[in-house]
């Protein structure tokens, strides 16, 4: 990629779009800032694709940074599907809160959620649990970024839909699993990086995420000791846990709806200023399949 910097970089600016759907190999030893840095002439191109401010974290990473606090070893992508029971709910009712509405009881469909998803996150050896990468990204930069070479297809146990008697079929308490080979494009590497594991549209939003978390992480520890411990009592049997959902958490997803929905509502206006045809903003009648293909 550097070499491909020093001699096309400048004459064509479109050059990396021919490779977004070409296979990826990451060297042994590669990491995170040196990614980056590979990427930098086209920053522009990925930041319109990917909605993130691309130069941003280049610019970040090469500033320096003391020591890293956290334990992660390496930045792993991988690819996971999942098939599991469709569930639905009533509609949410007017007034009614978000912790009351993911409390209600569900009613299981014939259908199923189906869902794939490329990601990346930070992984200890010799432990099993993936952890986030969307923090301070001078605890990540030099990390060595690998690409898993086996996707996982998980579902649920109690559905049935792998037999744990056959053949290749893994199981854990509550889940059954298979293995198979795969691969991963550059437009893929890009998503799973950007998108799935910094996660924020930039450095500085991370920043601001992170102290904010501290901030509530401090004011539930000290609700938590003010609350007297109780026993609790396992008889064995699976429960649904009850969710509680936090004072403002959909917050930052509000305003990025509201500020998209700005966006669309401005250049609106610039189309029938400047006399072009009209944007439909608004419902519109989906089109489906003939019934008998659905």
């Amino acid at each position: 990629m550097l070499s491909i910097q020093n001699t096309i970089a400048n004459t064509d600016p479109f050059f990396l779009l021919r490779f977004f759907h070409h296979t990826v190999l990451i060297e042994e030893g590669t990491t995170l800032a040196s990614i980056f840095l590979a990427i930098e002439p086209w920053k522009a191109l990925l930041a319109a694709y990917l909605d993130r401010d691309v130069g941003a974290y280049i610019d970040e990473v090469r500033k320096p940074s003391g020591p890293t606090t956290g334990n992660i070893e390496w930045i792993g992508i991988d690819r996971r599907s999942s098939v599991y029971r469709a569930y639905k709910r009533q509609d949410m009712e007017e007034g009614e809160d978000f912790s009351t509405y993911f409390n209600r009881e569900r009613f299981p469909t014939d259908e199923f959620d189906i869902e794939s998803s490329c990601d990346a996150s930070g992984f200890i050896k010799g432990d099993k649990e993936r952890w986030s990468i969307s923090g301070d990204v001078h605890e990540i930069k030099n990390l060595p970024v690998i690409l898993y070479s086996k996707q996982t297809l998980m579902t649920s146990s109690k559905d049935g839909l792998l037999k744990k008697n056959v053949s290749g079929v893994k199981s854990s308490k509550h889940s059954c699993f298979v293995y198979g080979d795969t691969s991963f494009s550059f437009s893929e590497v890009m998503e799973a990086i950007f998108i799935s594991g910094l996660f924020f549209y930039a450095p500085r939003d991370a920043a601001s995420s992170l102290d904010e978390l501290k901030a509530s992480l401090a004011g539930l520890e000290e609700e938590l000791t003010e609350v007297p411990e109780t026993e609790s009592v396992d008889n064995g049997i699976d429960k649904e846990p009850t969710i509680v959902v936090a004072e403002g958490a959909f917050d930052s997803a509000t305003a990025h709806m509201e500020t998209e929905a700005e966006e669309w509502q401005s250049i609106k206006k610039l189309c029938q200023r400047e006399g072009e045809l009209p944007i439909r903003i608004g419902g519109i009648k989906i089109a489906e399949l003939p019934e008998q293909y659905s």
